[in-house]
């Protein structure tokens, strides 16, 4: 048996989708370790495998001013500040990673996309080690179109390559600012310096775990080798131990239900999203169940919520989603799968970070509307909910979606591919044609 170090950012969103791979690889007898902020403690643990804590706490904690400027900015500034903060974290998250990997002895890490430091470590380990991807668009690739706070659309003609070659250049420029700073802590170390290392450092060269499909991912002709689509990976149980969710079960079954969420982040960026959708749906024949998060005053919000609304902190997507009718959500890579997976179509109110990417995969898929964040009004709200509700062709196109997911299990396909990674210790490559 393999002991394998899962160290992940401490964000639901980067953590949920590999909890069903850890489950599984524990199932099998193997032994799991977690290295992530203290907020995550909980789910973690609950799943009766080991937590080291390991770098920022999460968003429970106060943010720090970095923080608070990805929150308060969007477009290329709030970029900027996103990768400032992963930067500024990444020295303290590889000093607590050098205990835990001394004391945990692992045979394999398995490294979440966006965190460097463990990138780091494994090349100062040099054990074989995996990238857990929730962001594939992240992955460079010459086919699709540039990754970018826009959401940008598949290329059409050679007009719009030529600007995506452009785009990717100017990337390439953006990243050099961080290089660095970035190549001054490998310096320390002993490591070499990297080009553009803030998003390829954490591209391990055995062992890709992407949680998605083609049909939601865009078709690519240079997937590297080791690159493996392996299904999306719908966990969302509760983080909530003291929480009861009957009232789900109770809900009415004469009107639709409206799931409405801004997931774990994209709440401390503004409270004019929820408002606007009680503007919206108050006067609707919808129940609608609204998710806030850990930062608004809950209280204040239920005084002032129409009869139709239900306010809670935090809604387990497992309980939820199967009684919803449709849900409104910002565009995060792990509500917009898990709403296809249950069949459910979608308005999706993308913010800034990777969220337009993940509302134009929706939209291109057929599955969802898009509303940009800054176009948001109670009426195109109200009418694009409508519009999913009843058009066809957007329910045809979600059930269609939800039968590729539904015959993927990325739990089981992941521990397959890690357990031959922790055995032969090379990279593990698709078969051909795949």
């Amino acid at each position: 048996m393999a002991k394998f170090l899962f160290i992940v950012v401490p964000a639901l969103g980067h953590i949920n989708p590999t909890l069903a791979v850890a489950a599984e690889l524990k199932k099998r007898g193997h032994t799991v370790g977690y290295a992530t902020g203290t907020d995550m403690r909980y789910p973690i643990e609950k799943e009766g495998v080991h937590f080291f804590p390991a770098g920022p706490p999460g968003v429970k904690t106060e943010l720090n001013e970095t923080a608070k400027k990805v929150f308060k900015y969007r477009g290329l500034i709030g970029e900027y500040y996103f990768f400032k903060l992963i930067m500024e974290s990444t020295p303290q998250t590889i000093e607590a990673l050098q205990a835990v990997l001394q004391q945990y002895q692992p045979d394999v890490l398995v490294v979440d996309s966006i965190t460097l430091a463990g990138g780091v470590m494994a090349d100062l380990s040099k054990l074989p080690w995996a990238t857990c991807s929730s962001l594939p668009g992240m992955i460079p690739t010459r086919d699709g179109p540039p990754f970018t706070h826009w959401g940008l659309p598949p290329s059409t003609n050679g007009f719009v390559n030529l600007a995506y070659r452009l785009i990717r250049d100017g990337q390439k420029l953006f990243f050099y600012f961080f290089d660095r700073d970035f190549n001054r802590i490998r310096s320390s170390l002993g490591l070499p310096a990297l080009h553009t290392g803030v998003i390829t450092s954490t591209l391990s060269p055995y062992l890709l775990l992407i949680f998605t499909c083609e049909g939601f991912e865009y078709k690519r002709s240079d997937w590297p080798p080791q690159a493996h689509l392996i299904g999306p990976s719908p966990w969302g149980k509760s983080i909530d131990a003291e929480s009861s969710y009957e009232w789900i079960d109770a809900l009415p079954l004469d009107r639709p239900i409206i799931y409405v969420t801004l997931g774990t982040f994209q709440v401390f960026r503004s409270l004019k999203f929820f408002q606007i959708v009680m503007d919206a749906l108050q006067e609707e024949p919808y129940q609608v169940v609204m998710s806030v998060g850990p930062v608004v005053d809950i209280v204040a919000l239920r005084k002032t919520a129409p009869a139709n609304f239900r306010i809670e902190r935090f809604i387990p997507h497992a309980k939820m989603l199967p009684r919803a009718t449709a849900v409104i959500h910002h565009g995060g890579q792990g509500i917009a799968q898990d709403c296809i997976y249950h069949g459910i179509p979608a308005v999706v109110v993308p913010i800034s970070q990777d969220l337009p990417e993940v509302a134009r995969r929706c939209e291109v898929a057929g599955v969802a509307l898009r509303i940009p964040y800054s176009r948001l009004t109670p009426g195109r709200l109200r009418t694009c909910l409508r519009t999913v509700l009843n058009d066809t062709a957007i329910q045809r196109n979600t059930k269609r979606l939800q039968q590729i997911f539904l015959n993927t299990n990325a739990g089981h396909t992941g521990a397959d591919l890690l357990e031959q990674l922790a055995a032969q210790k090379r990279p593990i490559y698709r078969r051909t044609g795949t």
